[in-house]
């Protein structure tokens, strides 16, 4: 019955309702687009250095991490791959063998990263031949030739065709040196890869280091990044942790997810102020409610209609009006987070040059994650029920005489 009354009484005035409702659905979507926005961005960042790097978890060698030699190299283990592989929450897994040389061209040398790829694997995971900007992507594990990253060829002042000399240590102190052409140059999102790495067929590492059929990790990549620390401790029950460490990207690179946690304190005050803003505007479309209807609500007590009910029953429009807003506010987060998914903002021009300049992809992509959708709907409904008790204490507190006479 209350229910009934509350729902009739809300369509009274409805252009109350309305307005009520209308801010509640701005504060949503609001809230769900800019959460799906700055995960979407979050997201993508970790997808890109850790798909062309670490993986979002990497298993190698005990003590490895500590003493990152090609002596703690391991090797390749069939067993373990089929372990990974069986799991369902592990979508692909990508053996490499990560060592550091000199490079070398003309007059030019530097210091780089030799990351030892599978370069079909690599082709399917991370679409690795769609960042080459000049020549061509290796395209098999015997193809004798390298691919470099686009800022490091710019310092080496090398291009396609040419010649790189490596000098390096190889397995069991013995020394790695080769040339290779270059096949390709590639333009990563991530800068310090950029500026420094050298991919390479996984043989063609193996054989230049004396490293045959041994690989320093296998980087793991998952069906949903959000399944990190679950996918860890079930991996864990199901290979020899007595010879193999697992680590996650956030303990391989805990600079960048305290970045993230840092650039994410901002995004959670700019929502912080938003919720603010619209919980002072639900605050006065309630206040105004009970002003219109104090004459109402003082007859209504003085002819027998107990307090707490009354209450309730504001208690209910309230929340009714804030469940109305919610669910076209979601409906709304749902359409535009679902077109921005499969149109991703792609930035032009100045803007996107501007970007690319500090290694940054100028595309902007959106989370549809279920949580946002989840997390965003609840604050709001649970800000708009605390506001709504504001009509309750009111109504217990009303005297009826004065309430009939205002």
């Amino acid at each position: 019955m209350l229910l009934k009354l509350a729902w009739l009484n809300i369509w009274r005035n409805k252009r109350r309702t309305i307005i009520t409702a209308t801010s509640v659905f701005f504060a949503v979507l609001l809230a769900i687009v800019f959460r799906s926005l700055t995960d979407g961005v979050y997201d993508n960042m970790i997808h890109n250095v850790v798909s062309y790097s670490s993986g979002y978890l990497q298993i190698h060698q005990k003590g490895y991490w500590d003493e990152q030699s090609i002596d703690n190299t391991f090797a390749e283990d069939r067993q373990l791959y089929k372990a990974l592989l069986d799991n369902p929450k592990v979508m692909h897994i990508m053996p490499r063998l990560q060592t550091f040389a000199l490079a070398s061209y003309s007059n030019k040398t530097k210091g780089v990263l030799i990351l030892g790829i599978d370069p079909v694997k690599e082709k399917e995971v991370n679409n690795l031949h769609d960042k080459i900007v000049s020549g061509k992507y290796i395209e098999s594990v015997n193809d004798n030739a390298v691919v470099l990253g686009e800022g490091l060829a710019s310092q080496l002042k090398l291009k396609v065709n040419d010649t790189l000399v490596l000098l390096g240590q190889g397995y069991h102190a013995s020394s790695a040196a080769a040339k290779f052409r270059v096949k390709g140059l590639i333009k990563l999102g991530a800068i310090e890869l950029n500026n420094n790495v050298v991919y390479m067929p996984l043989q063609q590492s193996q054989y230049m280091h004396g490293a045959e059929n041994r690989v320093t990790s296998v980087s793991v990549m998952l069906d949903k990044a959000s399944n990190l620390e679950k996918l860890k401790k079930s991996l864990q029950a199901s290979i020899d942790t007595d010879t193999y460490e697992i680590m996650s990207w956030k303990e391989m690179m805990p600079e960048m997810d305290q970045f993230i946690e840092a650039d994410s304190t901002g995004h959670y005050i700019i929502i912080g102020i938003l919720y603010f803003i619209i919980s002072f505007g639900l605050f006065g479309t309630i206040l105004m409610m009970i002003f219109e209807r104090k004459h109402e609500l003082g007859i209504l007590i003085a002819i027998g209609m107990k307090k707490r009910l009354l209450a309730l029953m504001l208690l209910l429009e309230s929340i009714m009006i804030s469940l109305l807003g919610c669910f076209m506010g979601v409906l709304g987060g749902i359409l535009i987070v679902k077109w921005f998914t499969i149109h991703p903002v792609h930035f032009t021009g100045e803007l996107k040059e501007v970007y690319e300049e500090y290694g940054i992809e100028s595309i902007i992509y959106f989370s549809n994650h279920e949580k946002i959708f989840i997390t965003q709907t609840l604050i709001i409904l649970i800000l708009a029920t605390l506001i709504a008790f504001y009509p309750w204490y009111k109504v217990m507190k009303l005297k009826p005489v004065e309430a009939i006479n205002s």
